[in-house]
C-alpha cells in the first residue's frame, strides 16, 4: 500500500526489511523506560513485523505504516497493534478478549523525525491508520501520550483524559490509569459510542450484544 498525502509525504505499508528503520524511529519515541530497557521493549516489534496476512492490517493483530520523503528517506513511523492490558489476566475473559483483539486497537509508537516534525506528517500517519481500521470494523482507536500533546490529539478528534475507560460486556466498567501518560482515544464506528460513568468519558459499543 502506498499513499501520498497532503503532506508530499509517501505512506506505505512497512516490511520485514524496515525492522531496523521501524526500531530506530520508534527510539524517538520517549517511552518513559531507563535507556537500558528500551531495546528489550521494542524488539517485539521486529517479529510482528514477520508476520504474514491477508486481512486488513498490515501484520495480523499489527498495522506498521512508514512515511517517506521524496527521496524516499524515512521520516515517520506509525506502530499500532493490540493494547497491552487486554493480555494481561484478570482483565477480560478469554473470550472477550479474542472479539476485543477485533475491534480495539492502540498507537504503541508515533514518531517522526525531529527535522520533519510540524509538516503534517504524524497526522497523515495517524489518520491513514484510522482509515484502515475504520474500514476493517474496529470500534476505538487508543493511544498514550505525554501531556504536552493533548491539544495536538484532541484537534485531531481524539478524547484526552487521565485515565481509559471501557465498558465491557456484561456491563462491567474497565479502567486503566497508566502514569506518567495521559490515554486518548478515538471512537470510529457507528455502534460505539462514548458515555460517562463515574464522571469519566467512556467507550461503550465496542463489543455489540
Amino acid at each position: 500500500m502506498h499513499t501520498t498525502t497532503r503532506s508530499g509525504i509517501r505512506i506505505r505499508t512497512a516490511t520485514p526489511d524496515d525492522g531496523d528503520t521501524v526500531v530506530e524511529l520508534a527510539s524517538l519515541v520517549d517511552l518513559h523506560l531507563p535507556i537500558e530497557a528500551v531495546p528489550t521493549a521494542l524488539a517485539p516489534m521486529r517479529f510482528a513485523l514477520t508476520a504474514t496476512d491477508d486481512g486488513p492490517l498490515s501484520h495480523q493483530d499489527n498495522h506498521f505504516l512508514i512515511a517517506e520523503d521524496n527521496d524516499g528517506f524515512p521520516v515517520g513511523s506509525i506502530v499500532c497493534g493490540p493494547p497491552n492490558w487486554i493480555a494481561k489476566p484478570g482483565r477480560a475473559s478469554g473470550l472477550v478478549r479474542r472479539r476485543l483483539l477485533r475491534r480495539i486497537s492502540t498507537v504503541h509508537i508515533l514518531a517522526v523525525r525531529p527535522e520533519h516534525r510540524r509538516r503534517g506528517v504524524a497526522r497523515d500517519l495517524l489518520q491513514q491508520a484510522e482509515e484502515t481500521f475504520r474500514g476493517a470494523g474496529y470500534a476505538a482507536l487508543t493511544l498514550r501520550h505525554d501531556r504536552e500533546l493533548t491539544a495536538f490529539y484532541r484537534q485531531l478528534g481524539y478524547t484526552s483524559v487521565n485515565r481509559l475507560s471501557l465498558m465491557l460486556p456484561p456491563q462491567e466498567l474497565f479502567t486503566l490509569n497508566d502514569r506518567p501518560w495521559k490515554h486518548a482515544f478515538k471512537v470510529l464506528s457507528a455502534d460505539a459510542s462514548v458515555i460517562t460513568v463515574q464522571g469519566l468519558p467512556t467507550i461503550t459499543g465496542v463489543l455489540p450484544t
